[in-house]
């Protein structure tokens, strides 16, 4: 039986001791690129005015032919809904953390418990690079016959009295595996050099990447029935300038070329790209938030849309549109947008944070819409001796989680597996003596 976060909180499954499963899988060869927030060139300077909530589905309830299990099912059609504690505090835990060799889950759920974490975000890895046996692409599983995220919900998805602990499960969007067998997927930039990672918007939006992300986001909903499942690394570089999607662009802008500078070369940074840019990942974000409605349908329970974003910090309202993040034009399509708000890439300080969540505070976004994610990695460190990048200090997370802390604004902490035990007692300092009632 594949463990999901319904069963949980029905009471159904006991969170027993399990043994570790998996390879190690280390942070680099997960996330393939740096985690560095986007470009401060594309800023549009749009504040954000009303924005709407993106629609939940309606309607009858689920048929009997397609309908889940009646414990998990809703019999008027009304969605349960999904888990979502008073004070939200939550950690990431990558791909390396899920699916690592030797992974003490027992000693994770004491750390979870003693410093108040009230929600956690787990990795399913890549398209092609799975946590778990995915029926349409088998030969993906990041380990054959090992469901990762099952152990991981059974181990920390509870909280210490018994109740379930929110559980957003991250999809991530990079493809190098993919474009590298088959090139013509790769965005192009201005200069015709083809993306690594990132497909082109065409492949995105109307292409087999965006289909089997998408696809790939049903088999997780239906797989786990999570509380919340979030795409990450959904933004755009600067390989958006391919023959495709040129095309695309003349299709959804009317217009018949890209806008050019005075010397005839595009201009990459305008804000007529960046609006584009935003328009297709809001498409594709309604389209993928569609599709989830009906597995929400046919489970009788919310299962929430989340994106992670980079912030502009010219403009802390408005979203950096130019790598397709503008605020207002993502907030309609999903449920809830996690800012990636990483001090260690950008040489920011913690006073940074209570400015971002003092601009974010004055959205029209309820408390439970906006996550502010606190990176730990310090790229303005040297490496260390294995050439990964170290984490910021104890005493950086302590105030930078007390600056960002706010009463319409969740924090999270990402990742896990730069948690050394001085930085749990110093999150513990934060958090763990807070009120984390659901």
């Amino acid at each position: 039986m594949t463990l999901t976060v319904a069963a949980l909180a029905a009471g159904a499954v006991a969170c027993t001791p399990a043994g570790p499963h998996g390879p190690s899988v280390s942070g680099s060869q997960v996330s393939g690129r740096s985690a560095t927030p986007g470009r401060g060139a594309d800023e549009q300077g749009r504040k954000v005015q009303k924005l709407a909530e993106p629609a939940r589905p309606t309607g009858p309830a689920p048929s009997e032919e397609t309908a889940p299990s009646e414990e998990s099912a809703a019999d008027d059609g009304v969605l349960r809904p999904a888990t979502r504690p008073a004070v939200r505090r939550s950690i990431s835990l990558g791909l390396e953390d899920v699916a690592g060799t030797d992974q003490n889950w027992d000693q994770i759920a004491e750390r979870f418990d003693a410093a108040g974490i009230t929600s956690v975000h787990l990795s399913a890895g890549r398209v092609e690079f799975t946590a778990f046996d995915w029926a349409a692409h088998p030969e993906a599983a990041a380990e054959p016959g090992e469901d990762h995220l099952a152990t991981a919900i059974e181990h920390v998805g509870r909280m210490p009295d018994g109740s379930p602990r929110e559980v957003s499960i991250m999809i991530d969007v990079l493809v190098p595996s993919w474009i590298a067998a088959d090139p013509s997927l790769a965005g192009q930039d201005a200069r015709g050099r083809r993306a690594e990672y990132v497909p082109s918007a065409t492949a995105l939006l109307h292409g087999p990447v965006g289909e089997r992300y998408i696809d790939y986001l049903i088999a997780v909903a239906e797989r786990y029935r999570p509380d919340q499942i979030a795409f990450s690394e959904l933004a755009f570089d600067d390989e958006t300038f391919g023959p495709e999607d040129l095309a695309l662009y003349r299709t959804m802008t009317g217009r018949a070329d890209w806008p050019r500078d005075a010397g005839g070369d595009i201009a990459e940074d305008s804000p007529e790209v960046a609006s584009w840019r935003s328009d297709v990942l809001a498409r594709f974000l309604r389209r993928a938030h569609t599709a989830l409605g009906e597995v929400e349908r046919r489970a009788g329970q919310e299962i929430r849309l989340a994106t992670d974003v980079h912030v502009s910090w010219d403009d802390l309202a408005a979203g950096p549109a130019g790598v397709g993040h503008d605020y207002t034009e993502l907030a309609p399509a999903v449920d809830e947008l996690v800012l990636w708000a990483y001090l260690g890439t950008r040489g920011r300080e913690p006073g940074d944070l209570a400015d971002l969540t003092g601009a974010l505070d004055e959205m029209p976004l309820s408390n439970d819409r906006l996550t502010v994610s606190i990176g730990l990695w310090d790229e303005q460190a040297p490496t260390t001796a294995d050439g990964d990048v170290p984490a910021i200090s104890p005493e950086l997370l302590a105030s930078s989680v007390a600056e960002a802390q706010s009463e319409h604004v969740a924090v999270n902490v990402t990742p896990y597996s730069l948690m050394s035990p001085d930085h749990w007692t110093a999150l513990h300092g934060i958090w763990g003596d807070a009120d984390g009632g659901t």
